[in-house]
């Protein structure tokens, strides 16, 4: 079996409902990049279209992860219920 080491960088923003990440957030993002690392964006909120747009069409090493897509990961890994986080899990995170 062959063994791979990916390099990656994260960012998460934490906005209301009403605020979207911009293409201007991502581009710093992007700018902090080395050679052959990837990055994953997560936000409570949303991302505008045009940065979705940047993303696919410049080709960006990025994956955008959305809000809505938080929850259902949260949900799927039975972590999250109806609309909070389960608190033992909670918990248990924020000890470490």
């Amino acid at each position: 079996p062959l063994n791979y080491i990916i390099h990656f960088r994260g960012e998460v923003k934490r906005y209301s409902r009403t605020t979207a990440v911009t293409p201007k957030h991502v581009s710093r993002l992007v700018a902090r990049l080395g050679r052959q690392e990837y990055s994953l964006f997560v936000t409570t909120s949303y991302f505008t279209e045009q940065a979705q747009r940047e993303v696919l069409t410049d080709s960006y090493p990025v994956h955008l992860i959305p809000g809505v897509e938080l929850v259902k990961m949260l949900r799927f890994l039975h972590l999250a219920e109806e609309t909070s986080i389960r608190n033992e899990w909670l918990e248990s995170v924020l000890a470490n």
